[in-house]
């Protein structure tokens, strides 16, 4: 696989952001929508959470890993990534922790409009199937 054109930003809270690279910089669009979504990232991650927590069971807490504008967001035709490792009660953040990244993508509204984002999960590590 090839490495991609991004830059890494990592917020105090250890969460990590992904945004295209443009002629040697951080894209500014980028940038722009980066900023937006830090500043709604309790609101969006609750809403992802709400998706992908029916998957598990057990007491823990979601941790956001990673906000993805570049190349895994476009691969799955997303605007951006939420990812997320589920964390068990009393446990620490492991590399065999759940792993779920969820998609938002903003189908085509007119100009003015709030934006609206369809949620999907795209990728799914590290839970027994099937899920009960």
């Amino acid at each position: 696989m090839e490495p991609h054109e991004e830059w890494m930003a990592t917020l105090p809270d250890r969460t990590e952001i992904v945004v295209p690279e443009e002629g040697n910089r951080p894209d500014a669009l980028g940038v722009a929508k980066a900023i937006s979504v830090v500043q709604s990232r309790s609101y969006l991650g609750k809403r992802a959470v709400q998706l992908i927590a029916p998957f598990l069971r057990g007491e823990g807490s979601w941790r956001l890993l990673t906000i993805d504008f570049g190349a895994q967001a476009r691969r799955y035709e997303s605007e951006f990534l939420m990812c997320f490792a589920f964390v068990a009660a009393g446990k620490e953040l492991l590399s065999t922790s759940p792993y779920f990244e969820v998609g938002f993508a903003q189908p085509n509204a007119a100009d003015g409009d709030e934006p609206v984002f369809s949620l999907t999960v795209k990728t799914v590590v590290g839970i027994p199937f099937p899920v009960i």
